[in-house]
């Protein structure tokens, strides 16, 4: 993996070139990497200047190569267009909403068509001072004609122009109940100030994403969760790297009072180990001191599942609820040791998960 994280360096501008030719194979193996982590496009924008150094790929990968990232900047065109004119129609409903993580994220890229889009998350609020009752969210989406289930922290509004929508009535969550109990508590009191104006690219508009200091915890607490249920890609930790390079002003001691108040301390060391070790981030950035151990283990379930887990062998043969419920108690018990609350807990949340979705449903 020593070369692939050589050219996510390069196309992050930490590095001018790798530390040797790959072979051809060896660049076939990178490019599949890069598409298994969902960040081809990012890894791209390092080929220019690696070519004009002889370390350009095979011609016909490279090709294909630019084919993909001219199709992944045609989809961040269309996501764009649907996400301003998806908030639009929101606020025309009488919503306050907020794009969370995805074209929000990608406004930070030096490039933001090199971040490979996904779905729209909106976290909707009925009023700047009030976060909206759930039950009106759930029946606002039910009214527009989705058949989608509830979860506890957001529901599908299912297509819009044929992206991907969901509806948040709480940015994320955490498993173990007192943690959890404080991040809402947070998400609330810090949301009306915590709102700022984005423009998008090329005239396509301007929406409301959340600013550094909310997106420091949520993103955060979104890696967390991801990494316990099914599996965290290292397309989350350059969105986190992006973050964090954005601004290195800011009370790095308040930070980690924070983080440690909310059960974040520990996902944070680790993901700053990874960020500084393997993608080069300047120690001035760090928000959290680095924890080699659980930055290890974080780095191996990036590697092992790829984007969000889809390619982890586990995920992928848990084909019934069973097999599923099964799965997570595994995946629970392997990242025991290292994040012993919400593993503990995580089997008992979802016993709870299943009440409020009967309730909620």
């Amino acid at each position: 993996m020593g070369l692939f994280f050589e050219l996510i360096q390069v196309a992050l501008g930490i590095r001018n070139r790798l530390s040797r030719k790959p072979t051809d194979e060896e660049w076939d193996c990178l490019y599949h990497t890069c598409q298994k982590q969902s960040i081809a496009a990012l890894a791209y924008t390092a080929l220019e200047s690696l070519s004009e150094i002889g370390q350009k790929p095979p011609i016909n990968l490279l090709y294909e190569w630019i084919c993909l990232y001219e199709q992944i900047k045609q989809q961040n065109k269309i996501v764009n267009r649907n996400t301003v004119e998806l908030c639009s129609k929101l606020e025309k409903d009488g919503f306050d909403c907020c794009i969370l993580k995805g074209q929000g994220n990608a406004v930070m890229y030096p490039d933001p068509y090199s971040r490979t889009p996904g779905d729209i998350d909106v976290w909707l609020r009925g009023e700047r001072s009030k976060t909206e009752d759930v039950r009106n969210i759930i029946r606002y989406v039910k009214e527009n004609g989705s058949t989608g289930d509830a979860t506890y922290h957001h529901i599908s509004l299912g297509n819009y122009k044929d992206t991907e929508v969901e509806l948040h009535y709480r940015p994320s969550h955490l498993y173990n109940p007192k943690h959890n109990r404080r991040l809402q508590r947070w998400f609330s009191k810090m949301a009306d100030g915590g709102w700022q104006m984005a423009e998008l690219p090329n005239g396509a508009g301007y929406i409301r994403i959340p600013n550094r200091e909310f997106n420091i915890v949520f993103q955060l607490s979104h890696v967390y969760n991801h990494l316990l249920h099914e599996g965290i890609g290292l397309r989350q930790i350059i969105d986190y790297y992006y973050l964090l390079k954005s601004d290195v002003r800011g009370n790095k001691e308040e930070v980690a009072k924070t983080l440690k108040y909310l059960g974040l301390e520990k996902i944070a060391g680790a993901v700053m180990w990874v960020l500084h070790e393997k993608l080069g981030l300047p120690e001035d950035y760090l928000i959290a001191p680095m924890d080699e151990r659980r930055g290890k283990v974080l780095l191996d379930e990036i590697i092992r599942g790829g984007n969000f887990g889809h390619y982890d062998f586990d995920n992928i043969k848990a084909t019934s609820r069973l097999k599923k419920n099964v799965q997570r108690v595994k995946r629970d018990l392997r990242l025991m040791r290292c994040f012993p609350l919400e593993c503990l807990w995580e089997p008992l949340f979802r016993v709870y998960h299943l009440l409020w979705r009967a309730y909620y449903n």
